[in-house]
């Protein structure tokens, strides 16, 4: 038995680095991980893994994550790492840069904590 035998967790930016080391992890410890990427074939290398799924998702994209709210019924763990730092300095940082960043590191997070939040399981009551 895995310390999470039973979980459910999805994770954004699971293709590769802390996304796919952490996807692995909590799959050897008995959890159902739903791992998302926007780069297929690089998600693909997490299916070899027992209690990895894999689903193809970019998280910018408002439609695409409603539609995948609704196909999760439950949820225990969301771990938002999808992420992105411009390399250089701010005076270096065109606007487009800038408003990627923004959409990907801040409205994506608040998009997914939204459509999956209400699927997340609460704890059980402590005994006594």
């Amino acid at each position: 038995m895995g310390r999470l035998d039973g979980k459910v967790i999805i994770l954004t930016a699971a293709a590769q680095g802390i996304g796919q080391a952490a996807a692995i992890a909590f799959a050897r410890e008995g959890a159902k991980v739903i791992a998302t990427d926007i780069n297929e074939s690089k998600l693909q290398e997490l299916e070899k893994y027992p209690g990895i799924q894999t689903r193809v998702l970019d998280v910018t994209k408002k439609k695409q994550i409603d539609q995948f709210a609704n196909e999760i019924e439950r949820l225990d763990v969301l771990f938002n790492v999808a992420g992105f730092v411009h390399h250089g300095t701010v005076l270096d940082c065109e606007e487009k840069d800038w408003d990627f960043s923004m959409n990907l590191n801040v409205r994506s997070m608040y998009l997914m904590i939204k459509a999956f939040l209400p699927k997340v399981r609460p704890p059980p009551p402590p005994p006594g």
